[in-house]
């Protein structure tokens, strides 16, 4: 009798470290779209490892590598549109089977899948960095999600690339509040056509502060339209028009797209846009500003609309790729990186590299430096997960049962 039990009372320990040490895996109900995630978090902390190194800390980096890295900007906007598209899920499944919005359940969620770890890595930098006179003046805005509103430089703000953050914040406010407008129009035609005015309408917005504040910077430019809400929501609500799209005319959409002819014509308008993103001065040096005007949010919603909406209905290469399930284990783990891969290239990579660039080919430290960053942001997003947001995420799902 003690030898049959003493293994149980050993292995139950076992089991509950086991239970402690797992994710909490993102939803796998597309599956597709943790590969895309994966994507979007390398290219962007490849932008900030170019940005760190070429521009904050003037490290010779070749030109060329510089520019191609900056060029590839556009993995937040691909955030974004995600965002947009899985919310936008999210709510009309709730009313499509609740008949509500279910906003507490709703808020509950995104307040606890996301302010636990925000605000533990926000703290830390606070306590333990030695902070500047804006940036303690510039804090409160910080914890109240209102970073992309304030000038964003480094020593004006601690996690100056927390403005995403903010705007996704201030998204899932608002957002019940287009859901109700649209629950209200009984026509699925009126709906995409509010879906499609608004977004067009933040395309508006750019062209008028452009217009009237001529001429600009480039550094200004970037800061009066790239960061702001207001100049910033049409990747939000092309990933919804994309999810009510989907909702609606899926059979339909599937069935249409099992010619390749018709893939064709949904690839080639997504293939143009990213030749515009990644060639914006092949339109002139006198035009680059209003590519990027044209680029911050119309362009690059264009190009993921067509990508996502071929990947939601196609079971080829590319999407058994993106299926992988190492890239959901990755894309859970998403959050976390982005917190904390720029402090760690501020205080580890930058003077690891700085000594690597002494006997070794800049390309190949940033190459190195690249995916130790990556390797470094894993592990400590995942002690993160496992410290505070799993315990958070259980208490959000006892709350909101």
């Amino acid at each position: 009798m003690t030898e049959a039990v003493a293994p149980a009372a050993v292995a139950a320990p076992r089991s509950r470290l086991g239970q402690f040490l797992s994710l909490e895996l993102l939803d796998n109900r597309y599956p597709q779209l943790h590969g895309l995630r994966v994507f979007a978090i390398l290219s962007v902390v490849q932008f900030h490892v170019t940005w760190i190194f070429g521009g904050e800390k003037r490290m010779p980096l070749d030109g060329g590598l510089m520019a191609s890295s900056l060029t590839v900007f556009f993995g937040m906007d691909l955030f974004f549109f995600l965002s947009g598209f899985l919310i936008g899920s999210i709510l009309l499944h709730s009313i499509a089977t609740a008949g509500s919005q279910q906003l507490q359940r709703f808020y509950l969620r995104r307040i606890f899948r996301t302010f636990p770890s925000y605000y533990v890595v926000l703290t830390f930098l606070a306590v333990t960095t030695a902070l500047t006179a804006l940036q303690r003046q510039h804090l409160p805005y910080e914890y109240l999600y209102a970073t992309n509103f304030i000038r964003l430089k480094p020593g004006d703000v601690i996690m100056y690339w927390g403005w995403s953050l903010a705007l996704e914040e201030q998204f899932y406010l608002t957002v019940p509040l287009l859901f109700f407008v649209l629950q209200r129009v009984r026509s699925d035609r009126w709906r995409i056509g509010i879906l499609l005015v608004l977004f067009f309408s933040a395309l508006v917005v750019r062209m008028y502060i452009y217009y009237h504040g001529r001429p600009w910077t480039d550094a200004a430019l970037r800061m009066a339209l790239y960061f702001r809400t207001h100049t910033r929501f049409d990747t939000l609500v092309g990933g919804i028009l994309l999810a009510v799209v989907h909702q609606r005319y899926k059979a339909r959409i599937s069935a249409w797209l099992k010619d390749p002819f018709h893939r064709a014509l949904v690839a080639l308008p997504s293939l143009a846009c990213l030749w515009i993103l990644v060639q914006p001065w092949m339109f002139g040096d006198g035009t680059m500003q209003m590519v990027l005007v044209w680029s911050w949010g119309t362009v690059t919603s264009a190009m993921y609309f067509g990508c996502v909406l071929l990947l939601l209905h196609g079971d080829g290469f590319f999407v058994r790729i993106l299926s992988w399930p190492i890239y959901r284990r990755i894309a859970t783990l998403g959050y976390g990186i982005y917190l904390v891969h720029i402090p760690l290239c501020e205080e580890v990579m930058v003077p690891v590299a700085q000594r690597l660039s002494k006997t070794l080919p800049m390309s190949l430290v940033w190459a190195l430096s690249l995916a130790e960053l990556m390797i470094l942001s894993v592990g400590l997003s995942y002690v993160m997960h496992v410290l505070v947001e799993k315990p958070s995420l259980r208490l959000r799902e006892r709350l909101a049962a």
